[in-house]
């Protein structure tokens, strides 16, 4: 889409916010040829989703992300010293050592900072230290047409844990919902995030698959097996309720579109 301002195809555009920083559209808009609307259209969380059946995954997503946050609550920062990248994965949940997600890639303010830089972090992707906040998560198109494919009633054996450390080469599976040509990098460091907590700082025991953004086929290989948790997506009331998906603490509220003309 981008592109297309480029070749005067369009005059004004809707692109999310994401897909402009450090992009040539954010060098342009800084030197004054294009200018970036001050008005979102909307906003999104996205979150990691994964199959609903087996809670103790889900959980083990879920305070990967709280990890975080808790870091930059508490002044825990990337540290490689603290960071022991042993390759070694639990067989039970209440072992894992989240302190190693912080360690090792970094808290929530570090991989935002890092991602879109300083001073760009909007009031929904601030640490909450009181001010009151409820956001009203979207509903998704629950009177809409529902997609064909039928989520797998085959429960894991043991569970996701024990599928992942099963695994030859002791790998994470991680699928990262592409929008618009660009990766969310956030999504790419929040794989890099579970992985460090699952493999007790090995951050990089993670395998990477693409999805197109409301492509099914994101959704099949999870419920499949094929991935074991899929990041980058928006939390789903139809995903959550209809078809057997469990979704994540919000990690990011994704401005959906501004202008650029």
């Amino acid at each position: 889409m981008i592109a297309m301002m480029f070749n005067d195809t369009c005059n004004v555009i809707g692109v999310e916010e994401f897909s402009i920083f450090d992009s040539e559209l954010e060098k342009l808009i800084k030197s004054g040829e294009y200018v970036l609307g001050n008005k979102s259209l909307t906003k999104e969380p996205l979150s990691a989703v994964t199959r609903n059946e087996d809670r103790e995954w889900s959980d083990i997503v879920t305070w990967a992300i709280r990890a975080l946050i808790q870091g930059e609550m508490n002044g825990l920062m990337r540290n490689p010293q603290l960071c022991n990248n042993d390759t070694i994965l639990e067989s039970n949940s209440t072992r894992l050592n989240y302190d190693q997600s912080v360690y090792c890639v970094g808290n929530y303010g570090e991989i935002f900072n890092r991602r879109f830089g300083e001073n760009k972090r909007s009031s929904m992707n601030t640490i909450n230290k009181g001010s009151p906040m409820i956001y009203s998560t979207p509903l998704g198109n629950i009177f809409g047409t529902k997609n064909d494919f039928q989520v797998m009633e085959e429960v894991i054996d043991g569970g996701v844990l024990k599928l992942v450390k099963s695994r030859k080469g002791d790998v994470l599976r991680c699928g990262v919902v592409v929008s618009f040509d660009d990766v969310n990098i956030t999504s790419v460091d929040y794989c890099h995030v579970l992985a460090a907590a699952l493999f007790n700082g090995d951050f990089e025991a993670v395998e990477f698959l693409t999805f197109r953004e409301n492509d099914d086929v994101a959704y099949e290989s999870l419920s499949h097996g094929i991935i074991d948790a899929l990041a980058g997506t928006v939390v789903n009331f139809e995903g959550d309720v209809d078809r057997g998906f469990s979704y994540s603490t919000p990690y990011y509220y994704r401005d959906k579109e501004s202008s650029v003309e």
